[in-house]
C-alpha cells in the first residue's frame, strides 16, 4: 500500500496524528528534498529505507513503489504541505492505477494556513473579502489564460501566491496590472513556521524592493489582500447580538433587517457615518459612497467605494432584499431603482435621506417592507422629521398591509389592499371575517373601522384570514404562514443548492414561499452563509437552537448516528421545526436528503 501523506506547512508538530502513524509504520519513505522538515523522518522506525525525491524521476519514483509494494510493505510518499496543492500527485496515481497499486491519501497542513497562523491573519473578513485564491505565477508550468495573475487579481478577493519568489517583480506589476491598488497589503512569508521563517508586511508595489532588500528568492509564499490590516470589517454573525439563534432572545428578528446607505458628497458621507454610529447595534448597516473626492480621500475608511453605475448599485442591493437609504436627493433614488422594481409585496425598502439630515422619506415598500417604521426609527434617533406619504398613515387610518406584516399572514391576492385601503380612506368600514383560532391574536391589532363577521361568511365580505382552500366572495384574502422548515447541511452549500431543494419540496404540497414562517436549525448552523444568504432574500426569519433543547422536543424522529456523532442529537431537521412551531404543530414532510442538504416541513397551529 502506498500512502501520500501531507508533510505540513514546515514545523514538524503541524503533521496530522494520522500522518504521524503512518511515517511510524512506514517500510519506506520517499519524500520531497529540502522541502520537507527533516525532522519529521525522525518518527520513522530503524529499519525504514529513506529516499529524496528531489534526485528521482517519476519513473524512479514509481519503481521504488512497486519494488515496495512486491515485498507487501507499506510506502509513504511524503508531500511539502498539502499534496492536493502543486503536489503533482495525480500523475504518480495515475501510474499506480496502471500497475494495479493501491493507494490513500492523507491531508497535510498547507503554507497558506501556516502563512495565516504565523501573522494571525483571517483570510475572510466580512464586507472585506469572503474568498481566498490560491495560485501560482506561470514558469515551467503554464498557467491557463483565465487563470492569470492579472485575471484574479481583478476580483480583489485574498490571495496567497506559490511558488513565485523567483519572479516577485513582475508578480507585482501583474498583481497592479490586474487590479489591486499600489497601496493594497501584501505579505511575504519565507518558509512559513520552519525555524527559520521570515515574514515581512508590504504592499503590492513594495513586493520586490522587500524581498531583495531580505534576499528571499524562494520557498516563500505571496499574500495580498485588504485582509492583511485586519481593520474595517464587519463583526460576523456569528456572535452578533441581533443575530437569530436559540442562545440570545433578541435575535430572534428576520435575516432581512440590513441596511445599505449611499452617499453623493462629503457631507452626505459624514451624515452615513453618523448614522452608522447611532444605529450599528440595531440595525446590520453597510455604508457605500458615490462620491469622487471620497474615494480618493478614502484610505482606511469603513465606507466602501461604488465603482458601477448607481443603478447597478441599486439592482445589486435589491437582489439581496437590503434595504436601501440614499443620502441626497430623491430623483437620484428614484432613478436608481427604477428599473429594480418588480412588485409591490416583493421589492426592497427604499429611503431618502438630505445630506443635512432634515428630513427622511420612505419612498417605496412603506408597510410590507418596513420603510415607514424604519425612517421613524431614524427620525426618532436623529431628530430629523419623516416625511410619510401613505395615506392610510397621514389620515391616521388603519392599515390591512401593516396588519398582514404585524401577524405573519401573506397577501394572496395584492389589488386587494387598494380596495380595501380606498373604503377605509373613504370614511366607511371594513368587513372582515377570521377563522376560528386566528381571532384573538388579530383582533387586538384591529380597530373601529373593522366590522367582524362571523366564519365563514356567507355574503361578500371585504377581508377573509383563513388557513382552509376553500373559496370566498371577498376583496382581500389573507392567509397565515403556517409552514417553518427545519433544515441542516453540509457546510458550505449554497444558497442556490438549498433553494433547489426547497422549491422542489414545498411544491410538492402546493406550498409558496410566502407561506413560510421559518427556517429552523441548530445553533452550531448559526453561520451557515448559504442558509443565512437564502433567508435574506426571502425574508425569511432563520431560527436556530441547542442541541439540548432540541432533545426536549417530543415525537418521533429519524435518528442519524452520523448527526449524533457530529451535532450531539440524532436528528435536526424535524426536531428543529417542530421547535419552532412552539406551542403546537406537527410534521408534513418528514426528513428527507439530498445533496447534503436535509429538510423537513413542519405546519405550526396558531
Amino acid at each position: 500500500m502506498v500512502y501520500f501523506v501531507g508533510a505540513g506547512a514546515g514545523a514538524a508538530d503541524l503533521i496530522t496524528v494520522r500522518g504521524m502513524h503512518l511515517l511510524e509504520q512506514a517500510d519506506a519513505v520517499i519524500y520531497a528534498g529540502s522541502l520537507v522538515n527533516p525532522e519529521l523522518l525522525t518518527y520513522t522506525k530503524e529499519t525504514c529505507k529513506i529516499y529524496n525525491s528531489a534526485r528521482l524521476t517519476l519513473e524512479e519514483i514509481i519503481q521504488i513503489m512497486q519494488n515496495m509494494e512486491r515485498e507487501e510493505k507499506i510506502t509513504v510518499r511524503l508531500h511539502t504541505g498539502e499534496p492536493s496543492i502543486y503536489g503533482a500527485v495525480r500523475e504518480q496515481m495515475d501510474e499506480l492505477d496502471k500497475l494495479g497499486i493501491p493507494y490513500k491519501s492523507c491531508p497535510g497542513v498547507s503554507a497558506c494556513f501556516g502563512a495565516a497562523a504565523s501573522l494571525n491573519l483571517e483570510y475572510t473578513l466580512p464586507e472585506i473579502s469572503q474568498s481566498l485564491i490560491i495560485t501560482r505565477m506561470e514558469g515551467k508550468t503554464k498557467v491557463p489564460k483565465k487563470e492569470s495573475i492579472e485575471s484574479f487579481a481583478a476580483h480583489g478577493a485574498s490571495m496567497a501566491i506559490y511558488l513565485s519568489a523567483g519572479m516577485i517583480k513582475k508578480l507585482s506589476e501583474k498583481l497592479i496590472e490586474g487590479g489591486y491598488k499600489k497601496t493594497t497589503p501584501a505579505a511575504i512569508v519565507y518558509k512559513a513556521t520552519w525555524d527559520e521563517e521570515e515574514a515581512y508586511i508590504c504592499t503590492v508595489e513594495t513586493l520586490y524592493e522587500v524581498s531583495s532588500a531580505h534576499n528571499i528568492t524562494k520557498t516563500a509564499l505571496v499574500l495580498v489582500g485588504d485582509i492583511i490590516k485586519h481593520s474595517h470589517y464587519k463583526k460576523s454573525k456569528l456572535y452578533d447580538a441581533n443575530f437569530s439563534t436559540a442562545f440570545r432572545e433578541k435575535g430572534k428578528k428576520s435575516m432581512a433587517t440590513k441596511l445599505s446607505i449611499i452617499s453623493f458628497t462629503k457631507k452626505g458621507k459624514s451624515l452615513s457615518k453618523n448614522l452608522l454610529k447611532t444605529f450599528e447595534k440595531d440595525i446590520d448597516i453597510t455604508l457605500y459612497t458615490k462620491c469622487k473626492a471620497c474615494i480618493e480621500e478614502n484610505g482606511n475608511s469603513n465606507i466602501l467605494s461604488v465603482t458601477t453605475s448607481v443603478e447597478k448599485w441599486a439592482e445589486e442591493q435589491m437582489q439581496e432584499r437590503n434595504a436601501l437609504l440614499f443620502i441626497g436627493a430623491c430623483g437620484i433614488a428614484v432613478r436608481a431603482v427604477a428599473s429594480s422594481l418588480t412588485d409591490k409585496l416583493y421589492d426592497s425598502p427604499v429611503l431618502v435621506i438630505d445630506e443635512n439630515g432634515k428630513y427622511i422619506i420612505p419612498l417605496l415598500s412603506g408597510h410590507i417592507g418596513g420603510a415607514n417604521e424604519l425612517a421613524k426609527s431614524i427620525a426618532k434617533k436623529t431628530g430629523a422629521e419623516p416625511v410619510i406619504t401613505t395615506a392610510t398613515d397621514i389620515n391616521n387610518k388603519f392599515a390591512i398591509d401593516l396588519l398582514a406584516k404585524r401577524n405573519n399572514l401573506f397577501i394572496v391576492n395584492k389589488n386587494g389592499i387598494v380596495k380595501v385601503s380606498s373604503k377605509i380612506l373613504e370614511g366607511k368600514k371594513i368587513t372582515m371575517s377570521i377563522e376560528p383560532g386566528y381571532q384573538t391574536m388579530i383582533e387586538e391589532n384591529l380597530s373601529d373601522e373593522v366590522q367582524l363577521i362571523s366564519y365563514p361568511p356567507v355574503e361578500t365580505v371585504d377581508v377573509v384570514i383563513t388557513s382552509t382552500e376553500d373559496t370566498f366572495d371577498t376583496a382581500l384574502l389573507l392567509k397565515p404562514k403556517e409552514y417553518i422548515i427545519g433544515i441542516g447541511c453540509k457546510k458550505g452549500k449554497s444558497a442556490v443548492e438549498i433553494d433547489d431543494f426547497i422549491q422542489k419540496k414545498i411544491a410538492e404540497f402546493n406550498i409558496s414561499i410566502t407561506q413560510i414562517f421559518a427556517l429552523a436549525s441548530i445553533a452550531q448552523k448559526s453561520d451557515e452563509q448559504g442558509i443565512i444568504e437564502w433567508c435574506q432574500k426571502e425574508r425569511v426569519p432563520f431560527l436556530t437552537y441547542t442541541a439540548e433543547q432540541l432533545q426536549n422536543v417530543k415525537g418521533s424522529f429519524t435518528e442519524s448516528s452520523f448527526v449524533k456523532e457530529h451535532m450531539g442529537i440524532g436528528n435536526v431537521c424535524e426536531r428543529a421545526a417542530l421547535k419552532a412551531c412552539k406551542k403546537a404543530g406537527k410534521i408534513i414532510l418528514p426528513k428527507c436528503i439530498e445533496n447534503g442538504i436535509t429538510i423537513a416541513i413542519a405546519k405550526r397551529e396558531w
